[in-house]
C-alpha cells in the first residue's frame, strides 16, 4: 500500500502551503526516469522468465492469459474512446489500459491469501503481458514525441528481456521496485493541484472515461475474453483455477495505477488541467477497483472457510 500512501502524500503536498517545494521536486525529470526504468527493467526480467520457464512457456496454457490481457486492454480502450469520441481528450485512450501488477498482487496477498496459487500466477501473467503490450503501444504511438519517459520505459523492458541471468537480480530488485521505485514514481507523478477543479472533474469526459474503463472495462475484458477462449477450446485454464475464484479477482485487473500515471503524462503532459483530471481519475478508479476486489474476495472467502 506504499503506492497509495505516496500518492496521498503527493496530493496533500501539492495542495499545501509547501506546493512550491513539490513543484521543484517534480521538475527533476531524472527522478521519474530512474524510477520508471527500474520498474520496467523488473517487468522485462519477469516477462523473460514467464516466456522461458513460466506460464507462457506452454503454448496452449499461455494462450489464455495472453488473450485475456489483450481483451483487458481493448475493452477499456473502447469504452474510453466511446465516451471521449470526437473530443480532444480522446488522446487519453491509453490511460486505463494496463493493470498495476504490484498494486494488484499486494491486494491479493492481503485479501486473497486463501485462494489457490494458480490464481496468483494467472493474475501475474495477465498483468505482465498487458504491461508489456502497453510498452508496445508506447513504442508505436508515443515514441515519436521523444518523451523521455517513453524512451526510458522502452529501454528498461528491452534490457530486462535481454539479460540472460536477470532472474538472479530479483532478490534485491523486487523489493527495490515495490518499496522505493514505485512509491517514488507515485510521489512525483500523482500530486496535482485540485483547487478549482471540482466542477471540471465531475463534468469531464476524461473522468468518466477513465473510471468506467478501469472499474468495469478491465474486469469485463479480461474475464470475458478468458471465457471465450476457454469455451472455444482454443486454450485452457491452468489446473487448480476455478471460475468462482477467478471471478472474485476480476476487479483487481481494474487497478491501473503506475503505468496509468505514465500514460497520463504521455497523453496530457503539456495540458495541466487535463493531466490533473486524468491523474485524479486514475486514483479514484484504482481505489474503487481495490475496494470492490476486497469485497468480492471476502464474499468468496466464505466458500473456502
Amino acid at each position: 500500500m506504499y503506492l497509495i500512501l505516496a500518492a496521498a502524500i503527493a496530493l496533500i503536498w501539492a495542495n499545501s502551503p509547501f506546493a512550491e517545494a513539490y513543484q521543484a521536486l517534480i521538475s527533476i525529470e531524472a527522478i521519474k526516469g530512474v524510477a520508471i526504468f527500474t520498474f520496467f527493467l523488473s517487468l522485462g526480467i519477469e516477462l523473460r522468465h514467464e516466456i522461458t520457464k513460466g506460464s507462457l512457456s506452454k503454448p496452449r496454457q499461455a494462450i489464455v492469459p495472453i488473450f485475456a490481457a489483450i481483451g483487458g486492454m481493448l475493452v477499456p480502450v473502447g469504452i474510453y474512446s466511446l465516451i471521449n469520441q470526437g473530443l480532444p481528450t480522446a488522446a487519453g485512450w491509453g490511460v486505463p489500459m494496463s493493470t498495476d501488477v504490484a498494486f494488484a498482487l499486494a491486494v491479493l496477498a492481503i485479501a486473497g491469501r486463501f485462494l489457490p496459487a494458480p490464481i496468483r500466477v494467472f493474475l501475474l501473467t495477465v498483468a505482465v503481458v498487458d504491461d508489456s503490450l502497453t510498452i508496445l503501444m508506447i513504442a508505436l504511438f508515443f515514441s515519436s514525441t521523444f518523451h523521455a519517459l517513453s524512451v526510458v520505459s522502452l529501454a528498461g523492458v528491452a534490457i530486462g528481456l535481454l539479460l540472460p541471468r536477470g532472474q538472479k537480480l530479483t532478490g534485491w530488485l523486487t523489493p527495490t521496485v515495490n518499496y522505493v521505485a514505485l512509491p517514488v514514481f507515485a510521489l512525483v507523478s500523482a500530486g496535482v493541484n485540485i483547487q478549482g477543479l471540482g466542477a471540471s472533474i465531475v463534468g469531464s469526459a476524461i473522468t468518466w472515461g477513465v473510471i468506467v474503463a478501469m472499474v468495469l472495462g478491465k474486469p469485463l475484458g479480461v474475464l470475458g475474453t478468458t471465457w471465450l477462449v476457454t469455451k472455444s477450446g482454443l486454450g485452457k485454464l491452468a489446473a487448480g483455477i476455478k471460475w468462482p475464484d477467478l471471478l472474485s479477482i476480476g476487479s483487481l485487473f481494474g487497478m491501473c495505477f503506475t503505468v496509468a500515471l505514465l500514460m497520463t503524462e504521455l497523453s496530457f503532459g503539456p495540458k495541466p488541467t487535463e493531466h490533473s483530471i486524468a491523474n485524479i481519475s486514475v486514483f479514484i478508479g484504482s481505489l474503487t477497483s481495490a475496494a470492490l476486489a476486497v469485497v468480492a474476495l471476502q464474499i468468496r472467502k466464505r466458500a473456502h472457510v
